[in-house]
């Protein structure tokens, strides 16, 4: 007998644990199972972009476009009426009760609640609606959100920044490499133009020299058939190898060897012709003949100064002469 009630003891203890588990995994199913935290990062977003100062006042205009506030809000002022009172159903204002039974029965709205009143709770700050109003505020931060999104406002700005600095920078790179080309054709052309002058210089001093040289060694000849010569071929020298290194356009190097040839004084001039003895006037006749072949080749050093269009038309002109004369190779 005492076996027996402590049997049922047991059973009774056990089916009570079931009915209690299964009672909890119920309410565990019941529970939703994808509830989403209130602190979510969307409306973390939302709460950061909408109540800064540079959007408040957009938030309270969308949310009294939609309804939401009643006309008269101003952010400035921090000062907002919501439109629908706390726990309405929606815009229509409808809403329901539960009676005694556990049955819900339709109430209808208040003149509060209805569309276009002014709900309870007074006036409120911007912060304190986006608390307490959390569905309203949501609606219109969105809406905001998104109009801002297809006006390419700052949200769309801030949400395409990552997705646009390569296009951007794609952008750009037709100014950047113009840009670049522009500086090295810059440089290159200065660089161009500073060996141009430099060349220049450096012809028209050398050639100063020889033609200095040369006047020297001529008026001391006429005196006395072994004058130094030394000066004059050093000139000479230093002239021949500045012709050398002439750059340019193929007719203006092909004058500058031309006149390389034909540079008088490669040596002294003699004293004698065919085994005469040259007298002062011999000698002077001497020293004319070679003045007038220095001045004649130096002439030619100086045209050797003339632009590049010149020498490039000339070559141009020598080209077609070349072609067209008797004998050529076509």
């Amino acid at each position: 007998m005492r076996g027996a009630r402590r049997f049922t003891a047991y059973a009774a203890a056990v089916h009570g644990a079931a009915v209690c588990g299964t009672a909890l995994l119920l309410a565990a199913g019941a529970a939703p199972a994808s509830a989403a935290p209130s602190a979510s990062d969307e409306r973390d977003v939302q709460l950061v972009y909408c109540l800064s100062d540079a959007h408040r006042d957009d938030l309270v205009t969308a949310a009294v476009a939609l309804g939401l506030l009643a006309p008269g809000g101003t952010a400035g002022q921090d000062s907002v009426q919501p439109v629908r009172p706390a726990g309405s159903a929606g815009p229509s204002g409808a809403a329901s009760s539960v009676g005694p039974s556990g049955a819900a029965s339709p109430v209808g709205p208040s003149p509060s609640a209805s569309a276009g009143a002014v709900g309870s709770g007074g006036r409120m700050t911007l912060r304190q609606w986006a608390g307490r109003r959390t569905d309203d505020f949501t609606r219109a931060c969105s809406a905001l959100m998104a109009a801002e999104a297809d006006s390419g406002g700052p949200a769309a700005q801030g949400s395409g920044a990552e997705d646009g600095w390569f296009e951007t920078f794609l952008k750009g790179l037709p100014a950047l490499a113009a840009g670049a080309l522009l500086t090295l054709g810059g440089q290159f052309s200065e660089r161009v133009s500073s060996e141009r002058r430099l060349s220049r210089q450096r012809l028209r001093t050398d050639e100063a020299a020889f033609r200095g040289a040369a006047r020297t060694y001529l008026t001391a000849y006429e005196s006395d058939p072994e004058a130094d010569h030394a000066a004059v071929l050093s000139t000479r020298e230093a002239l021949a190898g500045t012709l050398f290194r002439i750059s340019g356009p193929a007719a203006r190097r092909r004058a500058a060897a031309l006149a390389v040839e034909r540079l008088p004084l490669a040596g002294p001039l003699p004293a004698s012709r065919e085994g005469v003895v040259l007298g002062s006037e011999g000698r002077a006749r001497e020293a004319r003949e070679a003045g007038e072949a220095v001045d004649l080749v130096l002439r030619t050093v100086s045209a050797l100064d003339r632009g590049v269009a010149h020498w490039a038309l000339r070559t141009v002109v020598e080209w077609r002469a070349g072609r067209t004369a008797p004998g050529a190779a076509v």
